[in-house]
């Protein structure tokens, strides 16, 4: 498993996959909300939004960089790392299941690094940011830690000279992308993310400030010995199990017991007014979005996410807590 990280605009999705290219793996790509708000018959569940009550629209990386501010910010994030998760549990099975090795681009690992720099700029409140620790003690252990970060190192400057060039509207009308915000994203990885993650995997750090050779990572990568740890270094230890069963049980819990995964996200807390929804709101959603194209006669259980309050393209169901 070798996850790709590094500042926003810094070229991950280029690079990560033609890494996994170049050593014959398999490419995940970083999730994005329309895996929640396009449903499997290809219906946007945003087009519901002017008849939705106002805290229970969509909210997505478009509405955080044009409307930073907003209540649903907390829910936004929140729903990113549940994605985030989701997809890295679908690369572990893929692993276990086939045997070829998997580029994520970014990781549940990371996620924290952007609600740190959000929680810092008050675009969520502290009891948000308390829930969301809770989630991630709750899930975060359950899964196998990367054997491999490659960090592309890219300067404020440059990230803000990426974003503009790549010409996304809200991205570049967005106030969001202050040096401020970019700086602490870049701190925040720096200083507690990579310093945490180098005590369970490999390191791989490049300046990235005009893109790089993919050529040279393999071949900083074909050097490194994955097998020199011993039974009692934290290195790898997720990635060291007895005997075939212990495999066998880690593959289940991959593929078969996934749902079960995701319900380690229904930690109950009604103590935070923006990750709630009164019943009359929430009734008034429901009632829009179950009769959607292709909603009426999918009402229930997400084998994939689990009962997570997600909708996913595989299906299942999309709520809020009611308070």
């Amino acid at each position: 498993m070798i996850v790709v990280e590094g500042p926003i605009a810094a070229g991950k999705s280029a690079f990560a996959k033609d890494l996994a290219a170049e050593l014959d793996m398999h490419y995940v790509e970083q999730p994005t909300l329309d895996d929640i708000y396009i449903n499997p018959y290809g219906f946007d569940m945003r087009k519901l939004d002017p008849e939705l009550p106002v805290n229970t629209r969509s909210f997505d990386v478009k509405n955080f960089c044009l409307t930073p501010n907003g209540r649903n910010v907390a829910q936004f994030q929140i729903r990113m790392f549940m994605l985030r998760y989701s997809a890295y549990v679908d690369a572990l099975a893929h692993i276990l299941s086939t045997g070829q090795g998997v580029v994520c681009n970014r990781s549940p690992y990371s996620d924290f690094v952007f609600l740190e720099a959000m929680f810092k700029h008050g675009y969520l409140s502290k009891g948000a940011r308390s829930v969301y620790y809770d989630l991630k003690a709750h899930t975060i252990t359950e899964i196998m830690k990367p054997h491999l970060v490659v960090y592309l190192d890219v300067p404020v400057a440059k990230v803000k000279e990426n974003i503009k060039k790549r010409g996304i509207d809200y991205e570049t009308k967005s106030a969001v992308f202050s040096d401020q915000y970019l700086t602490d994203i870049e701190n925040v990885y720096k200083q507690r993310y990579l310093k945490e993650i180098t005590q369970h995997a490999e390191l791989l750090v490049y300046d990235w400030t005009n893109g790089g050779e993919t050529e040279v990572v393999v071949e900083d990568i074909e050097r490194i010995d994955f097998d020199r740890f011993d039974h009692y270094d934290p290195k790898m230890k997720d990635w060291r199990l007895a005997n075939e069963w212990e495999w066998c049980e880690m593959r289940m819990r991959f593929t078969i017991e996934k749902c079960d995964l995701m319900n380690y996200f229904n930690v109950p807390r009604f103590d935070v007014p923006e990750l709630t929804t009164n019943p009359d709101d929430a009734k008034k959603w429901h009632e829009k979005w179950f009769n959607a194209p292709g909603m009426k006669f999918r009402y229930g259980f997400n084998k994939d996410m689990g009962d997570t309050g997600l909708l996913t393209k595989t299906g299942g169901k999309a709520g809020f807590i009611s308070d």
